[in-house]
């Protein structure tokens, strides 16, 4: 007991006298945590990983969000990988895929600052038989932060080009199995029609895809809804959708690989963040969730666009896209592989 009580009078000593010399404040902004933001999806394109400083401090945060230097770290401060792992024995697989500084999307608007905003980009698929862990390290810092998941799905971006067997009519359709833990009906989940091409230049062929997002209960009178083609969303919804959204280029080619017709869906980890941070939620305050190990904050988690009919285009249907005056200058082909618009030869 006795050493006890002279331990603690020894550490309230060491305090005063620490004190006196230069004023303690436990909330000081000393140094930064890495902020990271990262969910996989094996059928898209790209994956991405966003890394930003964060900060505990007295002063108001907005101090801070002005100021890009407060938020971004410099490229030669942050190295940032994927690895890929053998979900039966733990072995990695193949050499880490390292993830490369991108501009292409650029910041929305608000409190906090646009200038150096920047995302890690990689192009590799994504393959749901391995576990992954993402990776930051910071050289000068000898530290390295990581999260390890299980990607949703079966299928991934190759997939939807190479291997699926799109059907015109949905009953003949067979969706991939998938083990998920949330019913699959598609009015319980964020509904997406994708309108999946390949561009071809003179130097270089490209698969490609448009999405539109659904913000209405597309699919509740069941599977007749989903053989609509072209008139998904309305007489030409579809083309002019692609007159939209498909660049106009009179020197390249395209050819329609069919219309997936898809519910999007999320593991355990994005969904529990989502509901710890619901401000409409049922918590007297905002927990924090974060899965994110050895000093770092934030998410690393995964989704998946779930195919609920993948459908291949009718010869009339590929002919509407092809000549219609909506689409006619993007140059797509049509049934009989013929090209009618752009400027190749």
């Amino acid at each position: 007991m006795a050493l006890s009580r002279l331990s603690l009078l020894a550490l309230t000593l060491a305090v005063i006298v620490s004190a006196c010399e230069s004023e303690f404040d436990p909330t000081a902004p000393k140094g930064s945590t890495p902020y990271v933001m990262c969910i996989l999806n094996a059928k898209d394109s790209a994956q991405y990983v966003r890394v930003q400083r964060s900060y505990i401090s007295h002063e108001n945060a907005y101090n801070f969000s002005s100021n890009s230097d407060s938020l971004y770290y410099t490229q030669d401060e942050i190295e940032v990988f994927l690895t890929q792992f053998d979900t039966l024995d733990g072995s990695m697989m193949d050499e880490p895929i390292r993830l490369y500084p991108s501009y292409e999307i650029s910041k929305d608007t608000g409190a906090f600052a646009v200038e150096g905003h920047y995302l890690f980009k990689t192009t590799e698929p994504i393959y749901s038989e391995f576990d992954y862990e993402l990776s930051i390290n910071f050289p000068k810092e000898d530290k390295k932060i990581s999260s390890r998941i299980t990607p949703l799905g079966t299928w991934n971006f190759q997939h939807a080009f190479n291997t699926e067997v799109r059907k015109t009519r949905y009953s003949w359709y067979r969706p991939e199995r998938i083990d998920y833990f949330l019913p699959l009906t598609p009015n319980n989940h964020q509904q997406i029609t994708r309108f999946l091409y390949t561009e071809m230049s003179s130097n270089d062929t490209v698969d490609k895809y448009i999405e539109y997002f659904h913000d209405y209960d597309a699919y509740a009178e069941g599977g007749e809804g989903l053989e609509g083609g072209l008139d998904f969303l309305g007489d030409d919804f579809l083309l002019r959708f692609i007159q939209k959204e498909v660049e106009l280029d009179p020197d390249k080619r395209r050819i329609v690989q069919g219309i997936d017709f898809m519910i999007q869906i999320a593991d355990s980890n994005l969904i529990t963040y989502q509901m710890a941070g619901d401000p409409a939620g049922t918590y007297m305050y905002s927990p924090e969730f974060s899965n994110i190990r050895n000093g770092g904050v934030g998410l690393f988690a995964s989704r998946y666009k779930f195919t609920i009919f993948g459908k291949a285009l009718k010869p009339e249907e590929l002919d509407s896209i092809s000549l219609s005056d909506l689409t006619r200058e993007l140059n797509f082909a049509d049934s009989k592989g013929e090209f009618h618009g752009g400027g190749i030869e």
